[in-house]
């Protein structure tokens, strides 16, 4: 009897891998099938949203048309993030015109949603600022939350310093904290939020336990079961069980493609997992579908992820596909030397002669393929290129500056050289003692100063003013200069804290540099933690 049940355990342990890899592998096949079909499942989305706009041109109500719209953006937000912008908008348009301020808030954050995940940050910041939480109905707080979370979760994958990186942590955690507190414990919201905080502190089976109840996916095809496979995926990753990953993995992007999502990360992690386990076939395939739905989406945010991984699974890929050549070779040689002992196997050589035309045929295929990514790759690099371009101009306007001001000096020591040579000392005497020449040195210095500083940061005098409060705005006499106060604060942008220097620099007094900060931090509608951050992100 105990003989029987160690040969139960031990075939049960080695059955078990065996079993699971057998389930992975059928799931895999049903991706391939979805992403081969991944044209019918857009068509019925189209289908959809067809039907959606013309129910919204066709409905005559403000009410009704603004629940069209609502419907238009949910559609549009994981497919287009253009149109998905487009519909955002004529939401705020509508309950402009119902004249209901939480509607107008509601599509506020849908539009600051829709910006963010395309990398439009600041836009997203300047409209989330302008938000009001106080005047969010509750239930709109667990989105207001949301919002910022993902806005700071973007530019922690951005960050480059440590310092921007573990400012970015803070702020997530904060949030995160907030929607914990914020939902209800039993809803998969909550569950998904605590999950992820659990990851975050390396509490892998308690992050396990916390989706425990969320096992039995929806039958539905739809954002939250994705997210839900893509949790348990995070999960399993953390414990080290690959198998399970990628069976969660496989999981969320079969939903995502079957729904017709086109912005979303499952499949691309999925793609990179294979690649390392050497299916590269399967990798190629799922990380340029990932590519060609980023790219219809419009999801720059995507697009950068994806172009990681891209090379190197795509030079695998051709590594494998010249492997293939080189081996259709080696047979046709052999079959050719076959070929004069055997004439049937004439029959043979032929059919693998067609099998080398359709090899290179797809060859060509995928190679034109990749030639459309690299130009829009080239594209954005050379956008890229052009931004850089403006900071050197700018640059090189300072360091004329800087040039015009030694050839004055020079000019002043010769004159002065000539006059003292000549024995004129009463008019060199008289020339050193003009103030004029410094004061009509420091005020082109200031004018030429705010030009380079508004050339660079064209909008802020209005950013600035949006930290203070309603009537403290400060007003510069035109728009190409500053006033002293918005003067001190430049440099302050510009990464110049100290107030010593700041007074050199200008030729202020500390005490007057010290006054006009008091003055401005009096006017302030935000703490003074929010001001500094906020004041680091003007211009970007």
């Amino acid at each position: 009897m105990m003989k029987k049940i160690i040969f139960l355990i031990l075939l049960s342990i080695t059955l078990f891998p065996v079993l699971a890899q057998a389930k992975v592998d059928s799931l895999l096949q049903k991706l391939d099938r979805a992403v081969a079909q991944r044209t019918e499942f857009s068509n019925k989305k189209e289908q959809h949203l067809k039907e959606l706009k013309q129910a919204f041109h066709h409905n005559r109500g403000l009410a009704g048309k603004f629940s069209y719209a609502d419907k238009l953006f949910e559609a549009y937000k994981h497919y287009n993030l253009d149109s998905a912008i487009t519909a955002a908008r004529a939401k705020l348009s509508l309950a402009q015109e119902l004249h209901d301020r939480q509607l107008e808030l509601q599509s506020q954050m849908n539009i600051a949603e829709i910006m963010g995940k395309m990398g439009i940050y600041k836009e997203t910041f300047d409209i989330m600022a302008k938000i009001d939480k106080a005047q969010l109905r509750k239930e709109q707080w667990g989105y207001y939350y949301h919002l910022y979370h993902s806005i700071y979760t973007l530019l922690l994958n951005n960050a480059l310093l440590d310092d921007e990186k573990k400012q970015y942590n803070t702020l997530i955690g904060h949030y995160k904290d907030s929607l914990l507190q914020f939902y209800d414990p039993q809803s998969v919201a909550y569950r998904l939020t605590y999950n992820d905080k659990l990851l975050e502190k390396g509490d892998g089976q308690g992050a396990l336990l916390a989706l425990k109840q969320l096992d039995k996916l929806p039958g539905e095809e739809n954002a939250q079961k994705a997210s839900i496979a893509y949790r348990f995926a995070k999960t399993y990753e953390k414990l080290g069980n690959i198998e399970e990953q990628k069976r969660y993995l496989t999981l969320a992007a079969l939903t995502d493609i079957r729904r017709a999502a086109k912005s979303y990360v499952a499949l691309r992690e999925l793609a990179v997992l294979l690649y390392k386990e050497g299916q590269v076939d399967r990798a190629y395939s799922y990380i340029r579908c990932a590519m060609e739905d980023a790219s219809f989406a419009r999801a720059r945010f995507r697009m950068i992820e994806i172009s990681e991984a891209l090379p190197i699974i795509v030079a695998s890929y051709d590594k494998k596909m010249e492997e293939e050549r080189n081996n259709l070779f080696n047979y046709l040689i052999l079959i050719s030397v076959l070929s004069l002992i055997l004439l049937a196997s004439s029959i043979l050589i032929y059919q693998q002669l067609k099998r080398i035309s359709s090899t290179k045929k797809l060859v060509k295929s995928k190679n034109d393929e990749l030639t459309e990514i690299n130009i829009t790759l080239r594209d954005l690099n050379t956008k890229l290129s052009e931004s850089d371009h403006v900071k050197e101009t700018y640059i090189g306007y300072v360091f004329n500056l800087c040039s015009s001001y030694i050839n004055k000096l020079e000019s002043y020591r010769v004159n002065l050289h000539k006059k003292l040579r000549a024995g004129q000392v009463q008019e060199a005497l008289s020339i050193t003692g003009e103030t004029n020449l410094v004061s009509n040195e420091v005020r082109d210095f200031f004018q030429n100063f705010d030009a380079v500083f508004l050339s660079i940061y064209p909008r802020f005098i209005a950013d600035f003013n949006q930290l203070l409060k309603p009537g403290e705005q400060i007003q510069p006499k035109s728009d190409d200069c500053l006033t002293p106060e918005l003067r001190v604060f430049a440099l302050m942008r510009m990464g110049i804290p100290d107030s010593s220097r700041i007074a050199n620099f200008l030729h202020y007094s500390p005490q007057t540099v010290y006054n006009y900060k008091r003055k401005i931090m009096n006017k302030l509608e935000v703490n003074k933690e929010e001001f500094r951050l906020k004041m680091e992100q003007i211009g970007r």
